[in-house]
């Protein structure tokens, strides 16, 4: 049994972590956040609650569907059902497909927790600032930001965005290098309930213009919190995600400011009279979606039990998330010793 350490609890994490565990390792997880899911995360103010990353998930890959099919079963997601519409230059207009949409159960969060469930440990709120290999013994020790020190592991994966694995990679130039191609791009997205409810509009609206990119009826979705009517507690809850371009340009401006022109986009959006939001929360997502994905699954280096994954190594989505933590755990388990061995 081998030690391994997963540094981000994200989708390509937590993907890792099933299929490590599944062979027998014991996997200590860290996260900076409180949380696990990464861009899977909820957010939760007063009665109220809204998935802010991820929107829904869907497959392409076989590989995938199963995969998805088997968490329905355990109850971790519920399918979506929904006719998503766009609004362009022409309107708001209806666009159906055939797609299968599925959400965390209760919430985004959901699915992260049951997926975290394997691992050995859980370190939340800890920022891992530098990972040192030591060459004799070929094992990782791992450094926070609060001065704690952690290991020895025998393997080490790192499921963060690009730009957060640079400084833990100064052991290894090269992959670092790859890193730097990626460029990430933001996300503001805007979290409100409203007072009265918005009957005759959509529930999930893809934009193709202006500010936003896409807004949803949260609780429209199903196994909210105190879901009755598509509503949460009486109050409809709103996730309005804006354009990553529109983001880029905004991303130093005033919360008040981004705030404002994201509120009076929705109401526009879905041709209704503007109301006064009865709870209104901000959140700017840094890395929200690779502009530039690497499509290589992973990255690794054999020598050191080293494998760099997320959606930026595969492609923008949960799904290529999941693809890409697969991956990086199946390289990694190359690197390691085989139980025969161990026993040797």
């Amino acid at each position: 049994m081998a030690h391994i350490a997963i540094i981000g609890a994200g989708m390509a994490g937590l993907s890792a972590l099933q299929h490590l565990a599944d062979q027998g390792h014991e996997v200590t997880v860290f996260d900076k956040s409180r949380g696990s899911g990464g861009r899977m995360a909820s957010k939760r103010v007063d009665n109220a609650s809204w998935d802010m990353g991820a929107q829904f998930i869907r497959a392409h890959s076989a590989a995938f569907t199963a995969q998805l099919q088997q968490w329905q079963r355990y109850g971790w997601i519920g399918e979506w059902n929904i006719t998503p519409w766009t609004a362009s230059a022409s309107g708001l207009n209806p666009s159906p497909d055939n797609v299968q949409r599925y959400v965390g159960m209760p919430r985004m969060t959901g699915l992260s927790r049951s997926l975290l469930e394997p691992a050995a440990a859980f370190i939340a709120s800890t920022r891992i600032v530098s990972a040192s290999h030591e060459a004799s013994s070929g094992q990782w020790l791992l450094n926070s930001d609060n001065g704690n020190t952690f290991g020895p592991f025998d393997g080490l994966l790192i499921n963060t965005p690009p730009q957060q694995a640079i400084p833990l990679l100064t052991a290894n130039p090269k992959l670092a290098a790859q890193c730097e191609q990626v460029d990430m791009l933001p996300c503001w997205t805007l979290l409100l309930t409203l007072p009265e409810a918005i009957s005759r509009a959509p529930d999930a609206v893809f934009v193709k213009q202006g500010a936003i990119s896409w807004i949803a009826r949260n609780s429209s979705k199903p196994g909210r919190d105190d879901q009755e009517n598509g509503q949460e507690n009486g109050k409809e809850t709103w996730v309005i995600q804006a354009d990553h371009h529109w983001s880029s340009q905004c991303i130093d401006a005033p919360h008040e400011q981004v705030q404002q022109a994201l509120l009076s986009a929705f109401f526009a959006t879905l041709q209704q009279p503007p109301q006064q939001p009865d709870t209104l929360w901000l959140h700017r997502w840094l890395y929200a979606i690779p502009a530039n994905s690497l499509t290589l699954g992973a990255l690794s280096d054999i020598g050191q039990h080293l494998v760099v994954c997320g959606d930026w190594c595969h492609s923008p989505s949960l799904e290529g998330a999941w693809l890409s933590g697969q991956q990086a755990a199946r390289t990694l388990l190359t690197t390691l010793p085989t139980r025969a061995e161990e026993s040797l």
